[in-house]
């Protein structure tokens, strides 16, 4: 056989094994991706629930400090008309 022919048949069996390892491996890729979106997205939906409730506690801790300062407040305006007196 001619040793070009050898050459190009050679060449066409290697082609397509090449094209279905690069295909399997973008396809690999690929899903690597779409996993790691989902994660994110679950992260994201995580982390967006932490600082819902992160915010509820703080809005009530503000709503409670605010309500001793008053009582702390009125307790010291007693303490001194009774000073005063």
């Amino acid at each position: 056989m001619n040793p070009s022919i050898e050459g190009w048949i050679g060449l066409l069996i290697q082609v397509p094994i090449v094209g279905i390892f690069v295909w399997f491996s973008l396809q690999i890729v690929s899903n690597f991706l779409k996993s790691i979106d989902a994660r994110d997205e679950a992260w994201r939906e995580f982390i967006n629930q932490q600082r819902e409730a992160n915010n509820q506690n703080i809005a009530g801790m503000a709503g409670r400090f605010s309500d001793e300062i008053r009582t702390l407040g009125k307790e010291i305006a007693a303490l001194r008309g009774q000073m005063n007196k």
